[in-house]
């Protein structure tokens, strides 16, 4: 005579409402096989009547341990996904390190800035943090290799100096 089963890991679609809950039957038919299907247990059926499927799911697993899975799988899920976040997070550093690393390579490759001789500006451009900070000191050795408007310190003091006399 073939058996069902309800597997004890059911939970609620809903936990307020308790009308659907999502379980595991398994089917022992005569010869001995075991068929397992995931199903959608309603408590009603669409003409209004009572679900034995439901009925036997509450009597089988119960309701406290059916609201305790429910619990357990929603917490389960709000760690997964923040695990999900935090390696997403993980893996976009990671690309911004590449693309930084990459991009300073390239740089350091332009003949005006693998031969500059500011060198705290060069060291600068090694230590930059970000694609901005980078591009700024490249475009400020640029700039000075090429004496196109940069000022230095010593040249700002002495214009101010000239300026308050």
């Amino acid at each position: 005579m073939a058996t069902r089963k309800w597997i004890d890991n059911a939970f609620w679609h809903d936990a307020n409402q308790k009308d659907k809950a999502e379980a595991i039957l398994i089917i022992t038919d005569d010869d001995g096989r075991e068929i397992s299907q995931i199903l959608t247990v309603r408590k009603y059926h669409d003409d209004g009547s009572i679900n034995p499927d439901f009925t036997s799911l509450l009597d089988e697993v119960g309701e406290s341990k059916i609201d305790a899975n429910t619990q357990e799988r929603k917490e389960r899920k709000t760690k997964e996904k923040e695990v999900h976040e935090q390696v997403k997070l993980a893996e976009q550093q990671a690309r911004n390190l590449e693309q930084l690393f990459d991009a300073k390579i390239k740089i350091l490759e332009i003949d005006e800035i693998k031969n500059a001789k500011n060198k705290e500006l060069k060291s600068k451009l090694r230590r930059s943090k970000n694609i901005l900070e980078l591009n700024m000191y490249a475009q400020l050795i640029m700039m000075q290799e090429h004496n196109v408007g940069i000022v230095t310190r010593s040249e700002l003091e002495e214009i101010l100096n000239n300026n308050a006399s």
